[in-house]
């Protein structure tokens, strides 16, 4: 059973790398990965071991395996893309403080539409997610699920179908890089401020406003990452709960 295992484990955390080394190598679709050989010699692994991670890559649709080609990076999909970000993060915690250029670049402008375009609706279910929030304050699960459906739903709010797609693949990562802000006494609480001023701006129908009470959200958060990261409060790119101040 122990052999078994760590077979699993082996199997598991070459997977990893192989992701790692088609996002980080910039490997585009329909590129075939290097051969069998070379990767057991680059991650130090049996035969049995590279087809197996490639077998659980191709089952989650990162990779096919084209018979004379070998593995090829696949078209993917929103799941596809998501499980090849969440394995990046989990292998380097720094691409959290990269998740949050995302986050700057996108939704500072997804609160300004939102601030143009919400109506009672949408900031009705809006203001119940920061109520949840409120109430699970001391509750890490649940405030962080309430916090990112709050994103959830003001990107909704802008009537953006592309942009919701284009958001699908990211929205469970920020879980993530929420934990680890969450993680910090007296965070959950800035955060929990922040937000309403966020959704103050949006009833007000100040775009500009929402857009600098964004900024300023993410740029807290940011510091927050980066404090935890340099605090090690992450384990292989995961959150790991402070005991003080919970």
């Amino acid at each position: 059973m122990g052999g078994a295992t760590r077979r699993v484990r082996l199997r598991d955390r070459a997977a990893e790398r192989l992701l790692e080394m088609i996002l980080s190598g910039g490997l585009a679709v329909g590129e075939r990965l290097p051969p069998e050989r070379e990767l057991v010699e680059r991650l130090g692994v049996s035969r049995t071991v590279v087809r197996e991670a490639l077998n659980l890559l191709e089952a989650r649709g990162v990779v096919s395996i084209e018979h004379g080609r070998g593995a090829v990076v696949s078209g993917g999909n929103p799941a596809a893309v998501q499980e090849a970000l969440s394995a990046l993060l989990r292998v380097r915690s720094r691409s959290l403080l990269e998740l949050q250029e995302i986050r700057r670049i996108l939704e500072v402008e997804v609160a300004g539409l939102a601030a143009e375009r919400a109506g009672p609706e949408e900031v009705r279910a809006m203001r119940e997610q920061l109520e949840r929030m409120r109430a699970q304050i001391d509750a890490p699960e649940g405030y962080v699920d309430a916090d990112v459906e709050f994103h959830a739903q003001l990107a909704r709010a802008t009537g953006n179908g592309v942009l919701l797609t284009m958001l699908e693949p990211v929205v469970e990562l920020l879980r993530e890089s929420r934990k680890v802000s969450a993680s910090l006494p007296g965070a959950a609480l800035r955060a929990l401020e922040e937000h309403e001023r966020i959704l103050g701006c949006v009833e007000r129908g100040d775009a500009r406003g929402a857009r600098e009470e964004m900024r300023a959200h993410l740029e807290h958060t940011h510091r927050d990452i980066r404090e935890a990261l340099e605090e090690g409060l992450l384990a292989d790119g995961r959150a790991t709960r402070r005991e003080e101040g919970r």
